[in-house]
């Protein structure tokens, strides 16, 4: 028992001086660490012939989102370089580096590097903290904080709401139904279906999220400022309805909620 304590022990050590290098430089570009890396960390480089896992690529996606929704930019992904994960039941943290495309400059690319808390297993819980092209890093970013905080922080506080009403969209105070040309306009929409789609079903056998098909989109947000309804879709808080179906073989409308 002693001996196994010891070894315990200096694994956990081995493992506690990994990570503490790993923050140090913020868990994106760790390839100057050389000493062996702990299981729960793994680091991949996505040579241009291959493609990531989906999950990465609808991640960096989403973190994309994020930054186009707080800057007022159109970036849109063109590559992933690399990714790393860090995990610890029942969760773990992924850091990724893209390429994202910039229409308005151009076409010209920047690396750019997101990173995500994922918490749950049938329920699970999305929080993307990091999210800005590699030039604006910053010292402070909030991901660091994650090795060393309390998960209990991170705990749900809330649960999502029931599938609304028949005539709960009628609600024009509090509901917008998205028009079709709308659905166009803000492709971002349908990531969120994919993304939550994805993590929900990815033990499908040969799962092609170009099957699902948009039936109806609704946006609730408690903010009554909002004077044009479309504003809704743009709100800093609010909650997406969103009905689908999934058609490589079964015609079945579900329905989905994301907030």
């Amino acid at each position: 028992m002693g001996d196994s304590y010891t070894k315990w022990r200096e694994s956990f050590k081995k493992e506690n001086d990994f990570m503490f290098k790993v923050r140090e430089c913020g868990g994106f570009d760790i390839e100057h660490l050389t000493e062996p890396r702990p299981g729960c960390f793994c680091a991949f480089d996505i040579p241009k012939d291959q493609i990531a896992p989906k999950y990465v690529v609808l991640y960096a996606r989403l973190g994309i989102h994020k930054y186009n929704m707080i800057k007022g930019t159109n970036l849109q992904l063109h590559c992933i370089e690399k990714y790393n994960v860090f995990r610890k039941v029942p969760y773990s943290i992924h850091f990724i580096t893209a390429v994202a495309k910039n229409p308005a400059a151009g076409g010209s690319l920047v690396t750019f590097q997101t990173s995500f808390y994922e918490e749950g297993f049938d329920f699970r819980r999305l929080t993307c903290f990091i999210a800005r092209p590699k030039t604006e890093a910053h010292e402070k970013d909030q991901a660091y904080n994650l090795w060393v905080e309390s998960t209990s922080e991170y705990e749900d506080k809330s649960r999502l709401p029931e599938w609304p009403g028949e005539n709960a969209f009628d609600d024009k105070k509090h509901y917008y139904v998205v028009k079709i040309s709308e659905l166009r306009k803000n492709d971002w929409i349908r990531l969120y279906l994919e993304l939550a789609f994805y993590t929900a079903n990815m033990s499908l056998p040969n799962l092609d999220l170009s099957k699902l098909v948009i039936i109806k989109v609704a946006v609730y947000t408690s903010d009554d400022e909002m004077a044009v309804p479309s504003e809704k879709l743009n709100a800093k808080d609010a909650i997406f309805y969103i009905k689908y179906k999934y058609c490589p073989r079964l015609m079945v409308a579900r329905q989905l909620v994301i907030a």
